[in-house]
């Protein structure tokens, strides 16, 4: 799998949102009907929607290719989450990862029950943003509490002891290959 002929390179920069995410899952479906097994992509997202993120998420971890993600800036919010679906996970040393609490939108006239809808909406999304953590990282458990409160800063030595890369490394790509930019 690591012939570079058999190979993809896209880049993402942009909110995970549904329209980015369409056209990236949309990238990802692409390679893979034409049977690339292995897809590199440079990512940098500042986060957006939870849905739209576990989405993605789960959208990755189903399809049958290698998928090779690179934070090449930052990677926030939801976008975490995202990025560690990829099976193999990189960090640029200037990248920076940072999770944190859901944050809900305008609150003004709301009435209670709806305040409290919308509050167990986003602790709801903390718990399956945690889960996915969780799963797929070994970030410890007082960095998880802590990020119900405030904004956590994941510097690249960190992220590849809490499991988030497997190694600062920069993205590269090989001379005479196409990169696509999604």
């Amino acid at each position: 799998m690591d012939d570079v002929q058999d190979a993809a390179y896209f880049g993402f920069t942009g909110p995970i949102e549904p329209a980015g995410v369409g056209r990236l899952a949309g990238a990802l479906n692409s390679a893979v009907n034409s049977g690339v097994g292995l897809v590199h992509l440079a990512f940098s997202s500042n986060g957006g929607y939870v849905a739209d993120g576990v989405y993605l998420y789960n959208h990755i971890r189903a399809l049958p290719l290698h998928l090779v993600l690179y934070n090449t800036g930052s990677v926030s919010s939801i976008a975490v989450s995202v990025f560690l679906a990829a099976q193999e996970r990189y960090c640029s040393a200037h990248g920076m990862f940072m999770i944190h609490p859901t944050t809900m939108g305008q609150s003004e006239g709301l009435t209670a029950r709806r305040l409290q809808s919308t509050l167990d909406a986003a602790l709801a999304d903390d718990d399956r943003t945690d889960n996915i953590l969780r799963e797929r990282s070994r970030v410890p458990e007082e960095v998880l509490a802590a990020r119900r409160h405030s904004e956590i800063y994941i510097a690249p030595v960190a992220a590849v002891n809490y499991g988030f890369v497997d190694a600062v490394r920069e993205f590269s790509l090989p001379k005479g290959q196409q990169i696509i930019q999604i």
